[in-house]
């Protein structure tokens, strides 16, 4: 076992950490123009994929523009659940509820993170203009957390090591997928697509966002929304990065 703890601690140092634990893949869909352009580029972006336009006219215009509309997260392609635990613990029509709350919070944060940000460069609008960068978002996946799969793992780690069990039980833990894009008013097109997936935390200490079915997907859209705002920023020392898989708590 303390191999495990080893690997787990190793993994942590490593650049792509979240690549490797936190997040191994994410697959885009038609929602993106440009999904299968997506890269990873973690010296731009925190995100596991990214496209930018090349196009000189449409990236000048985006920088001009200091306003951003956020319509209502879409859910409407949600993928089927994969995670058997969460599916024996959620039917769908109780899925469907939870993800109709995580629309509403996700819209909610992105719009706060700007609004509250001390040094932002952008304003949130409540509607669309011909001054203001539309951000249209898409939960793509979403796998609640399982309780079951909860006191599996917290059962692994009393008897082995903090962590462990998170380890071991990967495949049945909490999952939540976006997708965005990032449109130029005038135009209609999109100058910035990503999209991440994120896996519940590996949290050594009061693991508390796993004890509820979206604590995991809440955490990861707060996240995403602050790194989405500094993305948004030119100065390149305001540059969002990914946080680590492995934290001492998270709520």
């Amino acid at each position: 076992m303390a191999a495990v703890a080893i690997l787990a601690s190793a993994l942590v140092s490593c650049r792509t950490s979240k690549a490797v634990v936190a997040s191994t893949k994410v697959k885009p869909s038609d929602f993106l123009e440009h999904a299968a352009e997506l890269k990873e580029d973690r010296n731009r972006s925190p995100f596991l994929g990214n496209w930018w336009t090349n196009d000189p006219k449409l990236i000048s215009a985006t920088i001009a523009l200091r306003k951003i509309y956020i319509p209502p997260v879409q859910i409407d392609e949600v993928r089927p659940m994969k995670n058997v635990l969460a599916k024996t613990e959620f039917t769908e029509e109780r899925r469907r509820k939870k993800l109709d709350d995580l629309a509403k919070y996700a819209t909610a944060e992105f719009k706060k993170a700007f609004k509250e940000a001390k040094h932002t460069e952008h304003e949130i609008v409540d509607e669309p203009a011909p001054d203001a960068l539309t951000l249209d978002l898409h939960i793509l996946e979403f796998e609640p957390n399982a309780f079951t799969g909860f006191l599996a793992r917290e059962t692994v780690d009393l008897l082995t090591l903090p962590a462990v069990g998170d380890l071991i039980s990967k495949p049945l833990r909490g999952v939540i997928t976006i997708e965005g894009r990032l449109i130029e008013p005038k135009s209609g097109k999109p100058v910035f697509e990503f999209a991440d997936r994120e896996e519940a935390k590996s949290i050594i200490i009061l693991p508390v966002q796993e004890t509820y079915p979206t604590g995991q997907a809440r955490f990861a859209i707060r996240e995403w929304a602050r790194q989405f705002e500094l993305l948004m920023r030119d100065d390149p020392g305001e540059r969002a990065k990914d946080s680590s898989p492995i934290r001492l708590w998270a709520f």
